[in-house]
Protein backbone atom coordinates (compact mmCIF):
# COMPACT_ATOMS: atom_id res chain seq x y z
CA UNK A 1 0.00 0.00 0.00
CA UNK A 2 2.45 2.36 0.73
CA UNK A 3 4.57 1.92 -2.42
CA UNK A 4 1.10 2.77 -4.77
CA UNK A 5 0.64 6.14 -1.94
CA UNK A 6 4.59 7.06 -3.28
CA UNK A 7 4.09 6.38 -6.76
CA UNK A 8 0.76 8.01 -6.54
CA UNK A 9 2.41 11.26 -4.84
CA UNK A 10 5.15 11.03 -7.20
CA UNK A 11 2.62 11.11 -10.12
CA UNK A 12 0.68 14.37 -8.34
CA UNK A 13 2.08 16.80 -10.43
CA UNK A 14 0.06 18.42 -12.70
CA UNK A 15 -3.87 18.74 -13.57
CA UNK A 16 -5.94 16.83 -15.83
CA UNK A 17 -7.40 17.88 -19.07
CA UNK A 18 -10.09 16.51 -21.01
CA UNK A 19 -9.63 15.93 -24.63
CA UNK A 20 -12.33 13.21 -25.68
CA UNK A 21 -14.61 15.74 -27.98
CA UNK A 22 -13.77 17.70 -31.04
CA UNK A 23 -14.93 20.88 -28.67
CA UNK A 24 -12.02 20.48 -26.56
CA UNK A 25 -9.98 21.88 -29.22
CA UNK A 26 -5.95 20.81 -29.35
CA UNK A 27 -3.38 20.06 -26.48
CA UNK A 28 -0.04 20.78 -27.13
CA UNK A 29 2.85 20.92 -24.66
CA UNK A 30 6.41 19.42 -23.62
CA UNK A 31 6.41 16.09 -22.61
CA UNK A 32 7.91 15.48 -19.20
CA UNK A 33 6.65 12.69 -18.00
CA UNK A 34 4.60 9.20 -19.51
CA UNK A 35 3.30 6.07 -17.10
CA UNK A 36 1.14 3.28 -17.71
CA UNK A 37 -1.46 2.62 -15.39
CA UNK A 38 -4.69 0.33 -15.03
CA UNK A 39 -7.29 1.67 -17.12
CA UNK A 40 -10.15 2.01 -14.51
CA UNK A 41 -13.80 2.84 -14.82
CA UNK A 42 -16.61 3.82 -11.94
CA UNK A 43 -13.40 2.75 -9.50
CA UNK A 44 -13.31 -0.78 -11.13
CA UNK A 45 -10.08 -2.06 -12.98
CA UNK A 46 -10.92 -2.72 -17.04
CA UNK A 47 -9.92 -6.25 -18.22
CA UNK A 48 -9.53 -6.98 -21.76
CA UNK A 49 -12.43 -9.07 -23.19
CA UNK A 50 -9.95 -10.99 -25.30
CA UNK A 51 -7.22 -11.57 -22.34
CA UNK A 52 -9.20 -11.28 -19.07
CA UNK A 53 -5.66 -8.79 -18.28
CA UNK A 54 -5.89 -5.22 -17.01
CA UNK A 55 -6.53 -2.71 -20.05
CA UNK A 56 -3.70 -0.11 -20.15
CA UNK A 57 -4.09 3.65 -20.66
CA UNK A 58 -0.82 6.07 -20.59
CA UNK A 59 -1.07 8.86 -18.56
CA UNK A 60 1.20 11.80 -20.72
CA UNK A 61 2.51 15.05 -18.50
CA UNK A 62 2.72 18.16 -20.36
CA UNK A 63 3.44 21.51 -20.11
CA UNK A 64 1.54 23.76 -21.72
CA UNK A 65 0.35 27.10 -22.89
CA UNK A 66 -3.12 26.31 -20.53
CA UNK A 67 -3.36 28.67 -17.46
CA UNK A 68 -5.52 28.82 -14.63
CA UNK A 69 -6.18 32.38 -12.84
CA UNK A 70 -7.38 30.09 -10.00
CA UNK A 71 -3.96 28.48 -9.27
CA UNK A 72 -1.11 30.81 -7.77
CA UNK A 73 1.88 30.11 -9.75
CA UNK A 74 0.69 27.77 -12.63
CA UNK A 75 2.94 26.88 -15.06
CA UNK A 76 1.00 24.86 -17.45
CA UNK A 77 1.58 21.65 -16.32
CA UNK A 78 -0.98 19.40 -17.55
CA UNK A 79 -2.12 15.98 -17.65
CA UNK A 80 -3.57 13.97 -20.22
CA UNK A 81 -4.77 10.60 -20.28
CA UNK A 82 -4.55 8.82 -23.32
CA UNK A 83 -7.29 6.19 -23.84
CA UNK A 84 -6.15 3.24 -26.65
CA UNK A 85 -7.38 5.65 -29.59
CA UNK A 86 -5.41 8.75 -28.95
CA UNK A 87 -2.54 6.46 -27.69
CA UNK A 88 -2.12 4.91 -31.20
CA UNK A 89 -2.37 8.06 -32.81
CA UNK A 90 0.42 9.01 -30.76
CA UNK A 91 2.65 5.77 -31.99
CA UNK A 92 1.68 6.96 -36.02
CA UNK A 93 2.54 10.76 -34.98
CA UNK A 94 6.11 9.27 -34.11
CA UNK A 95 6.41 6.97 -36.79
CA UNK A 96 4.98 9.65 -39.25
CA UNK A 97 8.38 12.21 -37.72
CA UNK A 98 10.95 8.99 -37.47
CA UNK A 99 11.19 9.64 -34.26
CA UNK A 100 12.15 7.94 -31.26
CA UNK A 101 9.60 9.28 -27.99
CA UNK A 102 11.64 12.09 -25.65
CA UNK A 103 11.31 13.89 -22.42
CA UNK A 104 11.43 17.54 -23.62
CA UNK A 105 9.89 16.70 -27.27
CA UNK A 106 6.11 18.07 -27.96
CA UNK A 107 3.08 16.66 -28.72
CA UNK A 108 0.69 18.04 -30.49
CA UNK A 109 -3.19 16.24 -30.27
CA UNK A 110 -6.68 16.71 -30.70
CA UNK A 111 -10.18 14.95 -31.64
CA UNK A 112 -10.51 14.46 -35.06
CA UNK A 113 -14.40 12.77 -34.82
CA UNK A 114 -16.24 12.46 -31.75
CA UNK A 115 -17.16 9.22 -30.48
CA UNK A 116 -20.67 7.61 -31.56
CA UNK A 117 -21.31 6.32 -28.25
CA UNK A 118 -20.42 7.11 -24.50
CA UNK A 119 -18.77 4.22 -24.66
CA UNK A 120 -17.14 4.44 -27.56
CA UNK A 121 -13.43 6.29 -28.46
CA UNK A 122 -12.85 9.36 -30.25
CA UNK A 123 -11.08 9.55 -33.66
CA UNK A 124 -8.00 11.35 -33.22
CA UNK A 125 -4.64 13.12 -34.62
CA UNK A 126 -1.36 13.67 -33.11
CA UNK A 127 2.11 15.33 -34.44
CA UNK A 128 5.39 14.74 -32.41
CA UNK A 129 8.26 16.75 -32.91
CA UNK A 130 11.41 16.74 -31.52
CA UNK A 131 12.45 19.56 -28.58
CA UNK A 132 12.58 22.20 -27.36
CA UNK A 133 13.63 20.44 -23.87
CA UNK A 134 12.61 20.36 -20.74
CA UNK A 135 12.52 23.87 -19.03
CA UNK A 136 15.15 24.53 -16.16
CA UNK A 137 12.21 25.22 -13.75
CA UNK A 138 10.72 22.27 -14.08
CA UNK A 139 11.62 19.78 -11.31
CA UNK A 140 9.68 16.23 -11.80
CA UNK A 141 7.62 15.27 -8.68
CA UNK A 142 9.65 12.68 -6.83
CA UNK A 143 8.68 10.26 -4.07
CA UNK A 144 9.10 10.84 -0.27
CA UNK A 145 10.66 7.99 0.66
CA UNK A 146 12.85 8.42 3.81
CA UNK A 147 15.70 6.02 4.27
CA UNK A 148 15.74 3.48 7.71
CA UNK A 149 19.02 5.40 8.52
CA UNK A 150 17.43 8.58 8.05
CA UNK A 151 15.24 7.89 10.32
CA UNK A 152 17.07 6.96 13.18
CA UNK A 153 19.84 9.54 12.78
CA UNK A 154 16.92 12.18 13.01
CA UNK A 155 16.54 12.31 16.74
CA UNK A 156 18.25 10.89 19.78
CA UNK A 157 15.40 9.23 21.38
CA UNK A 158 14.03 7.34 18.34
CA UNK A 159 11.30 9.07 17.71
CA UNK A 160 9.85 9.98 14.45
CA UNK A 161 10.63 13.54 13.84
CA UNK A 162 7.69 16.42 13.24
Amino acid sequence: MLDELNQDLAASGGRFVKLNRTEHGTLKGIVVDVETRDKTYEGKVVLSQKTGKPRKSRVFTLITDLRDDAIDDDRGVRKFDANESSYFAILDALKDAKATAEIGDTLEIKVTKDPPTTTSQADYKARWTKGPGVPDWYEAPQPLIAGEDEWKNSSDDGEVPF
